[in-house]
């Protein structure tokens, strides 16, 4: 049981943290409020940004309600965390002129003579931590079936 409530709150803090960071960080001059950016185009993100909340705290509603399957719950709140995520990765793959810096290209950040995102090692600990709590929760699943 303990290892159940160890993955929600970890699912929870996912969820939440990635939501507020999401508006902390894209509400700002260099993502939503940047006046290089189309009107259009933060008409969109703004809209992508309250869909993330409400999916968010949707996925936190189905962790902690009343449920004979909360093995259930963990895997969509787990889904949810990495459908956001997850595309860090590979988006400027399909989207050809996209970047994941929001800079100007001199500027991103290096570490030994390599390219450093600030963001996608954000997303790569998202990832890993909603692995984790992933794992834990079906730990308690397979244990509390048997």
């Amino acid at each position: 049981m303990q290892r159940l409530r160890i993955a929600r709150v970890l699912l929870t803090v996912i969820l939440v943290g990635g939501a507020v960071a999401a508006f902390v960080l894209d509400w700002s001059g260099n993502h939503l409020l940047s006046p290089a950016w189309h009107p259009h185009a933060k008409f969109h993100a703004a809209q992508l940004l309250f869909l993330h909340a409400g999916v968010s705290l949707t996925g936190v509603w189905l962790l902690w309600r009343q449920s004979t399957e909360p093995h259930v719950a963990i895997t969509a709140a787990a889904l949810i965390a990495a459908s956001f995520w997850t595309p860090l990765f590979y988006i400027t793959s399909v989207l050809p002129g996209s970047s994941v810096w929001p800079g100007p290209p001199e500027t991103i950040p290096h570490i030994a003579g390599y390219r450093f995102y600030p963001n996608l090692a954000v997303a790569a600990v998202f990832l890993a931590a909603t692995f984790g709590a992933w794992l834990l929760g079906n730990s308690f699943a397979s244990t509390s079936r048997k």
